[in-house]
Parts: C-alpha cells; sequence; structure tokens
C-alpha cells in the first residue's frame, strides 16, 4: 500500500514537470549538451535557446473579450507548453553543417536557371505587406490592409486542385471576380487589388500547380509557393512545410511555375534548425529565377508564440543580396512599431504582417494603427455589405480585432462589452450594423477612395504601363494534370 502510495505521487510529480524537461530528446542526447552542440554551430540561436522565454502577446484578445486583463479570479492560466520534439528539432552535427556550407556555396556558383523578364515587375523591397492567412486574409482584410498602407497583399494559401477547374464569373455591378464550383466560392478578388495582389498556392505536384497558377494568372501580378506552412491541411499530402524535407520536389514546382505563368513567382519557407542547412536551401532556391524568398524565422516546429529568430535571417539577406533577389522576413512584425529594429536585426527591407494585421489592419499606417471599433468596423461592414460577403467570415475578422488601447480608443470598458454582445448576437452585417448604429451603404465610396490612394502610388504607374506591353514567350509548354477530386476544397478567400 504504501509502494503505491509513493509510485502515484512519483507520477504526480512527473506530470508537473515542464514538458521541455521530461521530453526525451530525438537523439537520445541531455538538453544541456545539445544546447553546448548548438552553440558551437550557432552561437547567436543558441543563446535564444537557452534564454528563458520573451512573454509575448500570443493569446488573442478579440473583440469577444471583455477586458485584456488576467484570468477570472479562480481559474488559473494553462501553461503554454514548449515546443514538440521531433526530427525537425535535432541539431546538424558539424560535419553536416560543413557540407551544407560547401554545397551553398557551389550553388551561388551557378547561373540563373530562369531569367525571365516581366512586363509588370513586382517591387518586393521597402514593405509592410499582409501575409498568406487562412480565412483572415480574405477580400475585406486584403482592402482594408492595402487601404491603411500595405505595399502587397498574399491570398491564403488555395491548394492547386481546388482552383482548378473553378469557373470564373464577375458581378456587373461591383466588378468583383468569383472562382467558384458549384455553389462554392473559391477565391474572391476585386480588380482594385491586382497591381499588388499575390496568390499563394499549396502543392505538392508541378503538374498541378502549374494549371493552378495559369487558372488565375489574368487576376493577379504575382505567384508564390507555400513552403512554410506547418498546419496538417497544408503538410498531411506533402505540401506547405512539408516541402522542406523534399527540396527537389519544391523546386521542381518553381519550375514548373516559372514556365507556366508570364508573372513573377516567389515563394515562402521557414528556418531548418541548422543554419547551414537553411542557407543553402535558400540558394537552390534563389538560383532559380525567383523574384522574392519569404522566410518565416521560426522552425517547423516552433509555436506561434515562441519568439522569431531575426537573427538567423541575416545570412539569407546576403544571399539574396548577392543575387539580386528580395527576402522579405516573417515573424513578429507589429508594423512601423518595429519595422526599423527589423531592418537593423536581419538586413530585410521587408517585413510581412500576420497577426498584427490580423488584429488591427491599421498597423500598416505610417501614422501608426486607430482605433479598431470606431474606425476600422464602420469600414469593414461596409466592404462586406457592398462585396456581398458571407457574414460567417466577415465575423471571424471581426472577432479576430483586439480592443485599441488608450489614447487611440475612447471607450469605456462597459461599451466595448456592448459592442461584443452585439457581435455575438447579431446574425448578419445588417444586423450588426443596426446594433451599432453604423451606416451602410458607404462600401463604394470605400472603393472609390481606396482607388484614389493606389493610384497614388508609383506601383499604379508602372502597373499601368505595363498593361500596353507583351511579356517574353513562356520557354516551353507545361502540360496539364488530372485532378483526383477527392482534395478538400478551402473556404472562400
Amino acid at each position: 500500500m504504501l509502494i503505491g502510495r509513493l509510485t502515484a505521487a512519483l507520477n504526480r510529480l512527473r506530470l508537473a514537470m515542464p514538458v521541455a524537461l521530461r521530453a526525451a530528446s530525438p537523439t537520445g542526447e541531455p538538453a544541456a549538451k545539445r544546447i553546448r552542440l548548438s552553440s558551437e554551430l550557432d552561437p547567436a540561436a543558441a543563446a535564444v535557446a537557452a534564454a528563458p522565454p520573451k512573454p509575448t502577446n500570443d493569446s488573442v484578445t478579440s473583440l469577444a473579450s471583455t477586458s485584456s486583463s488576467s484570468s477570472p479570479k479562480g481559474k488559473k492560466k494553462k501553461p503554454k507548453q514548449a515546443s514538440k520534439t521531433g526530427p525537425w528539432s535535432v541539431v546538424p552535427t558539424l560535419e553536416q553543417e560543413a557540407a551544407s556550407a560547401a554545397a551553398c556555396e557551389e550553388a551561388m556558383a551557378l547561373p540563373f536557371e530562369f531569367e525571365r523578364k516581366y512586363a509588370h515587375e513586382l517591387v518586393y523591397s521597402n514593405k509592410l505587406v499582409l501575409a498568406p492567412m487562412v480565412r483572415s486574409g480574405t477580400l475585406p482584410a486584403r482592402l482594408l490592409s492595402l487601404y491603411y498602407g500595405a505595399g502587397l497583399v498574399w491570398t491564403p494559401e488555395i491548394v492547386d486542385k481546388a482552383i482548378i477547374g473553378a469557373q470564373r464569373t464577375v458581378d456587373p455591378e461591383t466588378g468583383i471576380i468569383t472562382y467558384h464550383k458549384g455553389q462554392g466560392a473559391i477565391w474572391t478578388t476585386h480588380p482594385i487589388e491586382k497591381p499588388f495582389l499575390i496568390f499563394q498556392i499549396g502543392s505538392a505536384d508541378p503538374a498541378l500547380a502549374a494549371q493552378a497558377a495559369k487558372v488565375v494568372e489574368q487576376d493577379v501580378s504575382g505567384i508564390d509557393l507555400n513552403c512554410g506552412c506547418p498546419k496538417p491541411f497544408s503538410t498531411h499530402s506533402g505540401m506547405g512545410a512539408a516541402l522542406l524535407s523534399t527540396p527537389d520536389l519544391l523546386l521542381d514546382i518553381l519550375r514548373a511555375l516559372l514556365r507556366a505563368v508570364d508573372i513573377p513567382v516567389s515563394c515562402k519557407i521557414r528556418l531548418l534548425p541548422g543554419q547551414q542547412d537553411t542557407r543553402h536551401l535558400a540558394a537552390r532556391i534563389l538560383r532559380t529565377g525567383v523574384r522574392n524568398l519569404t522566410v518565416h524565422c521560426r522552425t517547423r516546429d516552433m509555436r506561434p508564440g515562441e519568439r522569431a529568430i531575426w537573427e538567423r535571417l541575416g545570412d539569407v539577406v546576403e544571399l539574396g543580396k548577392r543575387r539580386g533577389i528580395n527576402v522579405i522576413c516573417n515573424g513578429d512584425g507589429e508594423g512601423t512599431a518595429n519595422w526599423n529594429t527589423i531592418k537593423t536585426q536581419t538586413g530585410a527591407s521587408s517585413a510581412m504582417l500576420a497577426r498584427s494585421a490580423e488584429n488591427n489592419p491599421s498597423v500598416f499606417s505610417p501614422d501608426g494603427p486607430v482605433d479598431n471599433i470606431t474606425q476600422v468596423v464602420p469600414k469593414l461592414l461596409n466592404i462586406a455589405e457592398y462585396a456581398k460577403h458571407s457574414w460567417g467570415n466577415t465575423k471571424f475578422l471581426l472577432m479576430q480585432y483586439r480592443p485599441s488601447p488608450p489614447p487611440l480608443s475612447t471607450l469605456s470598458k462597459q461599451q466595448r462589452k456592448e459592442v461584443n454582445e452585439a457581435i455575438a448576437r447579431s446574425k448578419s452585417v445588417e444586423e450588426l450594423a443596426e446594433s451599432l448604429r453604423i451606416e451602410l451603404g458607404q462600401g463604394k465610396a470605400f472603393i472609390d477612395e481606396l482607388e484614389a490612394k493606389l493610384r497614388a502610388r508609383p506601383e499604379w504607374g508602372a502597373w499601368e504601363a505595363s498593361r500596353a506591353t507583351t511579356a517574353e514567350p513562356k520557354p516551353e509548354e507545361v502540360k496539364e494534370a488530372q485532378v483526383d477530386e477527392s482534395t478538400p476544397i478551402v473556404a472562400a478567400a
């Protein structure tokens, strides 16, 4: 009986230990030894690993929250779990890193595989850009981001098989373009965003990726391959971050895209565990002839709340400069608030914003963000009404907005609570607008104002000039492939 009680106590003690302490190393090495080995390879990264975690704002304090303060009394916050261990957590040996470094230099010494010239050359440098986000990167979010100053906007990841075979329709009243299969909309866009719009494809097949890109080419200014999403939706079929472990396939898809379309091609990846492995992969990607490489400064196994490892991006930025190709920093960007810091620490001139833009689209503004409730929400509701956007996604976007702190917001806690309750109970744009006393019918005026803002940008003039020219012929045709209808179709973007 005594032995049973002791065993139970030991089990409780083990379960109370932090995950990082009790999780087994994939290599069987103690944590301290792994950190020492890492410090030999990359002192900066090792310092990050050994340092205590930095406080973050990872938990989404949305408009649905009545307060941004701590949890209610009597309820304890659940501690964040450490990143799971796995193959991606294994630090390469010194010999492996040396081999990768040599291979990187060999790739950098080789000529470009494709040297394309395009009628409209996207400018990726010196910009704050909107990240590709499923559900959070839909048409209203992209238009708001452009309105407040985003230099470029990415669509959510759309799976190749989802867009292949889709029908394209144009609303005669608004000009909004919808790609759909049957009654289900897959992706929507407005012509006004085309000069700044990049379509992100999820694919694990070169022919399918090329076929999908051809479907939407007429409505976008760039194609981006998703090689960074760690979610099972992407990785289960070899897409997204799974491509990081199949670099030959990743490169084949990029080559197929470069052959298929007459608009710039780019790529988005994550850091690999080893710095030299990351450099080698980046060098191979840059050699293909892509116009931009975006790097999410976290590894595949890192959680969103863990600090982005900006200090590891500098090497990749230098490779890009040697090739004359832009590199964008993704991870922990907060708009103008830390843009200069990102530039200083990484050397990258552009930053891609995800969570900060999801929480408040006005974060792109050079003057800083504005109050969500009084200034952003009315615009969102008018865009949604004008575009006939689904209430489900409109409500989702609203729920991601975080209450603006004073002095941006002058609303009391009670007023914010009333707004939250109105959002929760509303079943349509019209119902919420009535509850919040927001005047609808201003969607067309918003589009006109946005167009005036965009026309004032140099990129608009360059895009209009390019419409009178023709891009060079494609090097070769890309064969179409049969589509497996079993692939899930993503929600309308």
